[in-house]
């Protein structure tokens, strides 16, 4: 005679179930933190190269206005120009300058402004650090950006 037994689940199963759908959450959930992690690196490094875009655009609109100004026998003073707001100097600013600021705004959108204590043409990136830039003379400088107009060129600060 066989016996037909119904096995008895041990009383351990439910939280043997409770404990595997607890480490695979926190694998998920490191897993997830690890990626959001390396997604924000990512986006910070795509803002710096997008700054340095806009720089070198900005460097080729001076050029540009630098070159309009010589063709058209304009008078050019070289040290009026330093340190002055490059902003005022070419045909179309980018979308996100604010003008000229005595203080950092509050914004938390990317944003152009000029300093005009410092003296600073001023970048403020999304999580509120800052690249600073000025028109500086090459003068005597042995590093200068490929795209240096008359004696000048926007140069960090």
């Amino acid at each position: 005679m066989t016996y037909s037994v119904k096995e008895k689940p041990s009383k351990h199963a439910p939280s043997k179930r409770q404990f595997d759908l607890a480490i695979t959450l926190c694998v998920i959930g490191l897993l997830a933190t690890l990626l959001l992690h390396r997604l924000n690196d990512a986006q910070v490094e795509i803002e710096k190269v997008m700054l340095a875009t806009e720089v070198n655009n900005l460097r080729l609109s001076l050029a540009e206005a630098w070159v309009h100004k010589s063709v058209t026998n304009q008078p050019i003073n070289v040290a009026t120009l330093q340190n002055s707001n490059p902003m005022l100097l070419i045909a179309e600013p980018p979308s996100n300058y604010v003008g000229e600021l005595t203080q950092a705004p509050t914004s938390t959108e990317a944003i152009w402004y000029f300093d005009t204590k410092r003296k600073q043409l001023i970048y403020v990136f999304k999580d509120g650090h800052q690249a600073r830039f000025k028109l500086s003379s090459t003068l005597g400088n042995t590093k200068t950006s490929l795209l240096t107009i008359g004696g000048l060129d926007l140069v960090p600060n």
